[in-house]
């Protein structure tokens, strides 16, 4: 056998032997699945942080370990809780994010700052803002339910799927809010009627990284539809008929829809059209005709049209003259299509000064199946 391939098989053994120089057992770690930020209730300077992790071992008594402790920084928190903790805690396989409600209006920047800078952190991580404090909405025990992460993160992604909320993640956030023309949302979780029931249907509006206010419901719809963030979901509408003065329930499937703005300047007034299209299949209809002939099917069309078109324009005008922000994202567009209008430093002020222009098309494609 000659010296190259001896060579050969001794590199082989050698590859063979290499591992992870910094692996751990996992019996030795704390894989965080969720952490959140409320500010301290003791101390208004510093913040109150809490993880949220499995125990790992099927003798313990416990699914999940909850420890909590306050700093003058996130990071200062994180490594207070440290201390407190039996094992080495990592942050490789955390899923979500929570900040409570003071927190959030008091800024985001440094907490994300610190969440991204931390070498195990990642960009992907879910971002939600709750109702009240993000201890709470961590210790929450739901029956059936052994992590309250992992359901948090599903319901997020569920929520998303359905047109209702941004799918809004550490580096989403963080690159709204360094991007001149737009400003941040983020999931806003709200309590239900049941202390069981978590309502993952609203969303939280930030003027860059403080949050300014909330959208409820289907308010929150109407934003994603403006943003073009439109994939499945309902579209339901209640109409009074004008002869029988009953009201008459609407419901669309979305199966699919699309989102184009476009700019202009003219008379030296920005304008800015909003053009969205809907492809629905009816899944509900409480009304007395029939919707098999053209006629019927024009008229859903233009009560769906007419009431999407209602709700865009009732949003706008709380955007622009309310709270004088751009959450659309329009801004983007000002900035490419007339960079020399476009001023980083007054966007909000030109935003909420622009000619807004809302069309819709929304064509009703199946009428159900009726016997």
């Amino acid at each position: 056998m000659n010296r190259k391939c001896k060579l050969i098989i001794i590199l082989s053994f050698v590859l063979c032997l290499t591992a992870c120089w910094d692996a751990k057992e996992l019996d030795d770690l704390y894989l965080v699945y969720g952490i959140g930020i409320d500010i301290s209730e003791d101390n208004p300077e510093e913040f109150f942080v809490t993880i949220v992790a499995p125990t790992i071992h099927p003798e313990g008594e416990k699914t999940k370990i909850e420890i909590s402790s306050q700093g003058s920084s996130m990071r200062n928190a994180q490594d207070n809780i440290q201390s407190k903790a039996a094992r080495r805690i990592t942050f490789n396989n955390t899923k979500v994010f929570l900040v409570g409600e003071d927190a959030a209006r008091n800024g985001l920047e440094k907490h994300i700052d610190t969440m991204l800078r931390d070498p195990e952190g990642r960009g992907s991580i879910r971002l939600a803002i709750n109702e009240g404090r993000a201890v709470d909405l961590l210790n929450m025990k739901l029956p059936h339910i052994p992590y309250i992460s992992l359901y948090l993160v599903e319901s997020l992604e569920q929520s998303y799927e359905t047109t209702t909320i941004p799918n809004t993640s550490l580096r989403d956030f963080n690159h709204e809010l360094y991007t001149d023309g737009i400003e941040p949302i983020v999931p806003f979780i709200r309590y239900g009627n049941k202390p069981t029931e978590l309502l993952i249907n609203n969303i939280a509006l930030f003027q860059q990284d403080k949050m300014i206010g909330i959208l409820e419901k289907e308010e929150s719809k109407t934003l994603m539809k403006l943003r073009g963030k439109i994939y499945e979901g309902f579209f339901s509408i209640a109409y009074s008929h004008e002869e029988k003065n009953i009201e008459n329930i609407l419901s669309l499937r979305i199966i699919r829809g699309r989102n184009k703005i476009t700019t202009e300047i003219k008379d030296n007034k920005l304008h800015i059209y909003n053009n969205i299209s809907l492809t629905t299949n009816i899944s509900e209809y409480t009304g007395a005709h029939r919707v098999f002939d053209d006629n019927a099917i024009k008229e859903i069309e233009e009560i769906a049209n007419n009431t999407l078109k209602s709700s865009c324009e009732q949003l706008l005008l709380r955007l622009q003259k309310e709270l004088k922000n751009d959450n659309i994202g329009y801004g983007r567009y000002v900035r490419v299509n007339h960079p020399e209008y476009f001023d980083d430093k007054r966007w909000n002020e030109q935003f909420s000064n622009a000619k807004i222009h809302v069309n819709t098309n929304i064509k009703v494609k199946m009428v159900g199946v009726v016997q």
